[in-house]
């Protein structure tokens, strides 16, 4: 007998996982729809700034 069997019932929810993925991803500190952009700072290093907290008043610009 082989393993899995064929048509068996597939362990992993495929419509579940689909849900996960079309979801928007939500800032952990503002609420929003994140909005993250890469800054180049004046001492040369990149650095990720959130836009979305910024217009929400929760982070200075």
């Amino acid at each position: 007998m082989a393993k899995g069997g064929g048509k068996g019932k597939s362990k992993t929810d495929v419509s579940a996982r689909q849900l996960l993925k079309n979801q928007q991803a939500l800032c952990k500190y503002c609420g929003t729809k994140t909005d993250v952009v890469k800054v180049l700072t004046p001492a040369g290093r990149t650095q990720m700034f959130r836009k979305c907290c910024v217009a929400a008043g929760v982070q200075a610009a």
